[in-house]
């Protein structure tokens, strides 16, 4: 946004969207800018192969091979996790969720301007009255009383001409940054993959000293972060690979603590259910943790005194054990896999000596945290590309900055 002027005039506006606009622009509302409606389809009327694009409440469409609309249209998510998140702008025919809301008709807008505006700015209707998360559902009021500020439309073209440019430019450095991640992590699979191939092929029940499952309390949604508190671990505990005491849901005060499920020091924890990729997951307990709990979703191992367990984590999470644990998990789809006390036992890992083991855990612990360090801060890059991207389009699109000339 560097170079670009302000207008020469502005005005003060108390809305729930923007506080001031040039002023020579107008305030219209959503619903004297276009028609809303919402579609009818349900997610059992996909088709793989279909000819239409079917838009449900996700970023990608479907496909169906029927069509409902046929017209030049801003879509979002009426409900679920694409909640001011997921926005579309399509031409042509297409099918739409019956939890999909349509707008079209545009009046005194053009599409690509109210795309803009719309996908940048509507969080701000959405909100739950905490302004830190939006709602489950959208109301129709959201949309049809959101204020909208509308420039001539000359003014329009431009802006979104300068957006469409600008935005192309910074989706690009993204693109490539998200690349970048992708190769670090296959270099961190193979280099995980190398280091735990060498030793004797034992079954896990060899290396186990005892192996537990957690108990399932009914908890709060914020995790313990005090000495008198108590918390139950989540599934997500383990992960990444490495610990993460955070991941854990408060045990309410009228709930009795059974403290013989706390983490143990040295001991692995792994997911007993989760997605078909992290099943099995597994991270060694570093620390000590007295008021941390095992849930029923978690499975706490101890080890074998021949076995490591910072290496035998890493060997968990190496291609050939993942194959191993993934066709041993079971479940009604991909997003919930378990795997049982007795799958895991008859799990096949190889086992160099204890020394040697040590060795190969300190390595990885030097080369993956390098690899994990370079994720980290790419990871940051793209958060930093993406709030400039937004901040972007919101100063345009509330006339902070004048685009005309560049434009």
């Amino acid at each position: 946004m560097s170079g670009l002027r302000a207008y020469a005039s502005y005005r003060d506006e108390a809305r729930e969207t923007f506080t001031r606009i040039p002023e020579h622009w107008d305030v219209v509302r959503g619903r004297h800018l276009v028609r809303i409606r919402t579609g009818s389809g349900d997610t059992v009327d996909a088709e793989p192969d279909g000819k239409f694009p079917f838009y449900v409440r996700s970023d990608k469409p479907v496909m169906s091979d029927h069509w409902e609309f046929d017209t030049t249209a801003v879509l979002t998510a009426g409900d679920g996790a694409g909640v001011a998140k997921v926005f579309h702008l399509v031409t042509g025919r297409f099918m739409a969720h019956q939890r999909v809301y349509v707008l079209d008709e545009f009046r005194r807008v053009t599409p690509r301007y109210f795309y803009y505006a719309f996908s940048n700015l509507f969080h701000l209707m959405a909100l739950d009255g905490s302004a830190k998360s939006t709602v489950d559902s959208v109301r129709r009021p959201m949309i049809a009383d959101m204020p909208f500020a509308v420039p001539p439309l000359d003014e329009q073209w431009a802006i979104a001409h300068h957006l469409d440019r600008e935005t192309a430019r910074i989706d690009t450095l993204i693109v490539e940054q998200q690349r970048l991640i992708e190769m670090l992590r296959e270099r961190r699979t193979a280099v995980v993959a190398h280091a735990t191939s060498r030793g004797t092929l034992v079954e896990f029940r060899r290396i186990i000293a005892a192996l537990r499952q957690g108990w399932s309390p009914n908890c709060e949604s914020w995790p313990a972060d005090g000495v008198a508190e108590w918390g139950v671990l989540k599934v997500g505990c383990s992960n990444t690979g490495r610990f993460d005491a955070a991941e854990n849901k408060r045990l309410p005060d009228d709930e009795t603590p059974r403290s013989e499920f706390a983490v143990r020091r040295g001991e692995l924890v792994m997911s007993r259910s989760n997605t078909k990729e992290l099943v099995g997951a597994a991270a060694v307990v570093q620390g000590d943790y007295p008021r941390l709990l095992l849930s029923d979703l978690t499975y706490g191992i101890s080890l074998a005194a021949d076995a490591d367990p910072a290496f035998v984590a890493y060997a968990l999470a190496s291609p050939a054990m993942r194959v191993q644990i993934s066709a041993a998990s079971k479940g009604m789809s991909q997003s919930m896999q378990k795997i049982s006390q007795r799958d895991i036992r008859e799990l096949r890992v190889r086992m160099p000596a204890l020394d040697e083991q040590r060795r190969i855990a300190t390595y990885l612990d030097e080369q993956t945290s390098k690899i994990d360090t370079l994720i980290t801060e790419t990871e940051r890059f793209i958060d930093l590309s993406k709030e400039r991207r937004s901040a972007l389009i919101t100063a345009a699109v509330t006339g902070q900055i004048d685009v005309r000339e560049v434009a």
